[in-house]
């Protein structure tokens, strides 16, 4: 049934030709249908009759309409115009036939009829003017039946068919009964399902006009329709009122570029358009009708937002401006300096040098003067650099007080010597500082392009590096990568050291402190640290790192806890005691709450103070002479022992013996390793032992190597030894095992190795 339906093409919903409707075609196969049927029937049903009185034309007559009506079926998809006419000359052909093979004249008449047909089926098929045309051509056949004419005897055939009568009127009778009804029903169905989309059209398009009133014409936006000429068609009451549009725009054929010069309409406009009408702007919104000439410009009040964007835009060109000048200052910054350091390279064929300034005296200029007086400064050296030296170009403020500038030169032994140095006695002129002269040192670092760098931004880096290395000693220094290698090397180390520092990674070793007999009455903590990254990194490396980047509180801190924690270890398993010396710095002494937290670490562990030994420096002391020694004293109070370290170290100011809560003095290494060769040294390290003697503080020989230097010390007077004589420092598992099977006895005969 479907391919019935779909055959016949019951269905208005899809055309199989675009020109044709589906109802013409349908009632076309309709007809050819039943005519291929009747003519097969009528050759099957008249075939013997035919043989048998040897009428030959009857079978080759039905044989040709079956076969032309089967190729005109099959046909009727691709050649819709052509096989209806063909139907229909077909049955004037078989019009024709019947009365020259028709020997009966009335029989003939009702075989005339036939054509009466051609006039509906052209009119469902081809149209108004093909069925009149077969219209008036009927006036043949009806001329035929009114006169009674006979054309029979042109063929000279005197047989007909028996029951002709039969087959002739029972044609007639299904053509008219049948055939064509069935192809008028197609067509009133067709026209009932038109009438009906004509409904549904006509309720859409109603549906589309109140869309377009509600959309357009009440909207409370302007908007005009223009066709493809720019002409004005329409406008609402909102584009009325906004633009002043008389009513009679309408009905002329105005453009629009007339009413509004400032909007210019592309051929194809891809994007919106803001536009200036009067004191306001209209931003446009093109939308384009569908298969239409028509477009619909809508006008939207944007003037808030295109001021916000203007002001926007005029803030941008401001900060294009300020982009390339430092904020303070006004010189201009690193961002155009390496801008402009890419262009001269692209122009400039030769070396050239980069160099970095700074004054060696900038932490002091802020600390003493306000920051306006010390980017006034930074101003004044600007104006002297731009005019110091021919051959100096590009001058800018690339950040933190340094001033960068280019020297067009190849000469390394020029740019030092000569060059930069007539512009150090320029910048380091005295400066007028709120009223007063103020004199100033400038550093420089320098490196070349391109032998030190292929682009200028790394050149640049190179010669900060290079000022870096540069101090008051050497205040012109040119880059050298084996130095700067050396600054990042130490830098990484700082960074794996800080992070070694967080995670506890350092161990500590620990160095028996004897009597001259071999007798441990106590340890020296020494911070030891095996990186895994570095590997073993000896204490000369890694303690001045510690103090350059100030993390040597944080060392000490971390050292003041694992002795807790070990002699914690220790008393818990029943390890004989011993003070354990810690060695304090500097800056771990001037720390306001270094006393709170030492008292703090030993609570934590409970842990006395007279198990714990605090070596301070020399240069401790001097820092804050009264703060020193007021902690000393509270420090003695609590029962700390005091010790001073490394005493006879360049200059040792014997006063602060005297001045000083001192329990403990440790002589350097170099004193003790000259007293059996040095008389002089000798006397010398007898009268410190006499002079502290004198003043109660007891003295350490540390660093002691030989038999001969410990006979010589204890002759003195010397009560406690440390050095590799006795022992080398040893790890906590070492000194635990040796305690266990040694006791608290260090031979010197058996020095136990770590």
């Amino acid at each position: 049934m479907h391919y019935f339906r779909r055959y016949f093409l019951l269905s208005d919903h899809v055309n199989s030709n675009v020109r044709i409707p589906n109802w013409r075609i349908s009632a076309l196969r309709i007809i050819l249908a039943a005519g291929v049927i009747l003519c097969f029937a009528v050759l099957c049903d008249t075939l013997n009759a035919a043989i048998e009185f040897n009428l030959i034309h009857v079978i080759v007559l039905c044989a040709s309409f079956f076969v032309t009506m089967a190729i005109l079926l099959l046909a009727s998809r691709k050649c819709f115009t052509l096989c209806a006419h063909a139907l229909l000359l077909s049955i004037v052909a078989a019009t024709i036939s019947i009365n020259l093979f028709l020997t009966d004249i009335n029989l003939a008449k009702i075989g005339s009829m036939y054509m009466y047909a051609c006039p509906i089926i052209a009119l469902m098929l081809l149209g108004v003017r093909t069925a009149l045309s077969y219209a008036i051509l009927n006036i043949v056949p009806f001329y035929f039946i009114i006169y009674n004419i006979d054309i029979s005897s042109l063929t000279s055939i005197n047989t007909q068919l028996p029951n002709s009568d039969w087959y002739i009127s029972g044609l007639l009778f299904l053509i008219f009964n049948i055939c064509i009804p069935l192809a008028v029903a197609r067509t009133i169905v067709a026209a009932k399902r038109l009438n009906q989309t004509m409904a549904e059209s006509n309720s859409h398009l109603a549906a589309k006009n109140e869309l377009y009133r509600t959309f357009f014409t009440k909207s409370s936006i302007a908007k005009i329709i223009i066709d493809s000429e720019n002409t004005v068609i329409d406008f609402n009451s909102q584009a009325k009122m906004l633009f002043d549009f008389k009513a009679t725009v309408k009905n002329s054929t105005v453009k629009l570029d007339k009413l509004l010069p400032n909007l210019v309409i592309a051929a194809n406009p891809q994007k919106n358009q803001v536009f200036k009408y009067k004191n306001t702007y209209k931003t446009v919104h093109y939308q384009q009708v569908t298969d239409s000439d028509y477009c619909v410009l809508r006008f939207d009040d944007c003037t808030e937002q295109h001021q916000i964007k203007q002001n926007l835009l005029a803030m941008e060109q401001e900060n294009k401006r300020l982009r390339y000048s430092d904020g303070q200052t006004h010189l201009p910054n690193r961002e155009w300096f390496e801008l402009q350091c890419e262009r001269f390279v692209a122009k400039y064929q030769g070396d050239f040098y980069i160099v970095i300034t700074q004054s060696a005296n900038n932490e002091y200029l802020n600390l003493k003067y306000s920051k306006a007086d010390a980017k006034a400064h930074l101003v004044s050296a600007y104006k002297r650099l731009k005019d110091s030296n021919e051959d100096l170009v590009l001058c800018a403020h690339v950040g933190n007080n340094k001033l960068a500038f280019i020297i067009t030169t190849s000469s390394a032994n020029k740019i030092e010597y000569k060059l930069l140095n007539e512009v150090k006695h320029a910048l380091d002129e005295p400066y007028i500082m709120r009223g007063r002269k103020c004199q100033q040192s400038f550093l420089f670092g320098f490196s070349n392009f391109p032998r030190q760098g292929k682009s200028s931004a790394t050149v640049l880096n190179n010669a900060i590096e290079a000022l870096k290395l540069a101090d008051n000693h050497r205040p012109i220094n040119g880059y050298d990568e084996k130095r700067s290698q050396a600054f990042l090397e130490k830098h990484e180390i700082s960074m794996l050291l800080d992070e070694a520092l967080h995670n506890a990674e350092l161990e500590l070793h620990y160095q028996p402190k004897v009597t001259h007999d071999g007798k441990c009455i106590g340890l020296e903590a020494l911070a030891r640290w095996n990186s895994k990254t570095l590997g073993v990194v000896s204490p000369a490396v890694f303690i001045p790192i510690a103090e350059e980047y100030r993390m040597i509180s944080r060392l000490t801190d971390l050292i003041i806890q694992k002795v807790c924690t070990q002699i914690a270890t220790w008393s818990k398993d029943e390890i004989p005691l011993v003070p354990v010396a810690i060695n304090i710095s500097l800056l771990d002494f001037g720390q306001s709450d270094f006393m709170s937290k030492l008292v703090k670490y030993l609570a934590d562990f409970n842990v006395k103070p007279s198990q714990i030994e605090l070596e301070l420096t020399e240069t401790s002391l001097e820092a804050n002479q009264e703060y020193s020694l007021a902690l000393m004293q509270n420090l003695q109070s609590w029962g700390f022992t005091i010790s001073v370290d490394d005493f006879g170290v360049g200059y040792s100011n014997i006063a602060r013996l005297a001045e000083y809560p001192i329990n403990k003095l440790k002589l350097d290494r170099s004193l003790i390793s000259q007293v059996t060769s040095s008389t002089r040294q000798k006397s010398l390290v007898k009268a410190i032992h006499v002079m502290c003697d004198e003043l109660g503080i007891k003295c350490v020989s540390e660093g002691v190597e030989t038999q001969q230097q410990v006979e010589i010390m204890a002759n003195m007077g010397c009560k406690e030894f440390q050095g590799f004589y006795f022992s080398k420092p040893l790890s906590a598992y070492h000194y635990t095992e040796h305690i266990k099977q040694q006791g608290l006895n260090f031979n010197p005969q058996k020095i136990p190795t770590s």
